[in-house]
């Protein structure tokens, strides 16, 4: 069975893209990655999220931006944590972090730190209890994941 990330990011349209990259990506290694639908009915995104945050094996939110202002990241960050998922919080140097995330475990990138944030994402997966296989699959995604993410924001600019 495919190891399943559910995949939260912000709202730009840029981030979005970006994720669809990546879920792109991660289905050619065998992963299952769902990314947050932003367009369509509320009520039918929110149900939508949730079947998906609780299929996941695993919560990945790439923050890029301040959040606290967009609240369906928010959203979702509390409902994953109140499902008791593993949560994989990587943050953008600068950024904002919302209370949320102040719970967690955060992981700080900058362009020019992106192993060193592997190296400490691996740690925390590792005693998330999750098994070696997991561990390394999430290890290269994150690092795709940042990548992606680092070409999106540089591309804007």
């Amino acid at each position: 069975m495919a190891f399943k990330v559910f995949l939260i990011c912000g709202t730009d349209p840029s981030e979005q893209v970006a994720a669809w990259r990546l879920q792109t990506l991660a289905t050619s290694y065998g992963m299952h990655v769902s990314v947050p639908n932003r367009n369509g009915f509320m009520e039918e995104m929110i149900d939508q999220v949730r079947r998906a945050i609780d299929q996941s094996d695993c919560v990945l939110a790439i923050i890029t931006s301040d959040i606290r202002r967009k609240g369906a990241v928010e959203t979702e960050l509390n409902y994953a944590l109140a499902q008791g998922k593993p949560i994989v919080p990587i943050v953008l140097e600068g950024v904002a972090l919302p209370a949320t995330l102040r719970k967690l475990p955060v992981f700080q990138f900058s362009p020019w730190n992106t192993g060193e944030v592997e190296t400490k994402v691996v740690e925390f997966l590792k005693q998330q209890e999750l098994s070696q296989e997991t561990v390394q699959s999430m290890a290269a995604f994150v690092l795709a994941a940042l990548g992606v993410f680092l070409l999106a924001a540089l591309a804007e600019k």
